[in-house]
C-alpha cells in the first residue's frame, strides 16, 4: 500500500525542528531566520502568507440595468415561479424588482379541414412577469441566469430584452376617470371646431 504522506505530521515535524534550532542559534542569527521565513513562506501555519505589494481587489464588471420577460398562458405556474426566483436573489443578494404587467387576451380560432368555417374558438390570456435587475455583478448574473434556466417550468418562456416606452407605460392600469374625462375634452374640442368652421362660412 505504501506510506501515506500527511501534511499535518510534517508540519508538526518541521515546527518541532525550527524550534530546536532556534534554541541553538544566537539572537542575530535567530532574526535573519525570521526575516527569511517572513519572505519566503512555506506554510502560512508555520510562517504566515507573504504577499506582494501592490495587489488590488479584482474589479468586476457591472450590468446598470437588466429586464428579464417571462410569460405563460397558467397563473398559478407563472406566479409560483416568480416567487421562487424572488427567494433565490435574495440568497444571493441581489437588487432585483418584480414586476406585474396586465395581462393579453387572445383569441384562436381553428377552422375545418379545406374550409373556411370556423371549427372551434380558444380565448386565452397570456400572463407576464418582468424581472428588473439594477447594478448587477456580471459573475453573479450569470449563475442566476443558470438557476432560472435549470428550474424553468414547462409552459414558461424567458426572454432577455429592453422594454419599450409603450411597453413600460402597458403595464399601468389606467383610470376610467381619467380616461372619461380625456374623452369629454376630445369632444368637447371637436365641437369648437365645428363652431368655428360655421363661423366661417
Amino acid at each position: 500500500m505504501g506510506h501515506v504522506f500527511k501534511f499535518s505530521e510534517l508540519g508538526k515535524t518541521l515546527k518541532s525542528a525550527t524550534t530546536e534550532i532556534s534554541r541553538r542559534l544566537c539572537k542575530q542569527c535567530q532574526s535573519s531566520l525570521i526575516q527569511q521565513r517572513k519572505q519566503f513562506s512555506t506554510c502560512h501555519k508555520l510562517f504566515g502568507v507573504w504577499e506582494p505589494d501592490g495587489l488590488d481587489e479584482p474589479k468586476l464588471g457591472k450590468y446598470a440595468k437588466v429586464d428579464i420577460q417571462m410569460n405563460g398562458y397558467d397563473y398559478a405556474v407563472l406566479e409560483s415561479f416568480s416567487k421562487f426566483m424572488r427567494s433565490v436573489s435574495s440568497s444571493m443578494e441581489l437588487n432585483m424588482k418584480i414586476i406585474a404587467i396586465p395581462p393579453k387576451d387572445y383569441t384562436i380560432k381553428t377552422y375545418f379541414e379545406n374550409s373556411l368555417k370556423v371549427s372551434e374558438v380558444f380565448n386565452l390570456k397570456c400572463y407576464e412577469r418582468k424581472l428588473r435587475f439594477e447594478n448587477i455583478v456580471c459573475s453573479q448574473f450569470t449563475i442566476f441566469l443558470d438557476v432560472l434556466r435549470h428550474n424553468l417550468p414547462a409552459g414558461v418562456d424567458i426572454q432577455l430584452k429592453n422594454f419599450s416606452k409603450d411597453e413600460e407605460e402597458f403595464r399601468f392600469i389606467p383610470s376610467e376617470e381619467k380616461l372619461y374625462i380625456l374623452s369629454r375634452i376630445a369632444a368637447l374640442d371637436k365641437e369648437k371646431l365645428e363652431r368655428e368652421r360655421r363661423k366661417d362660412y
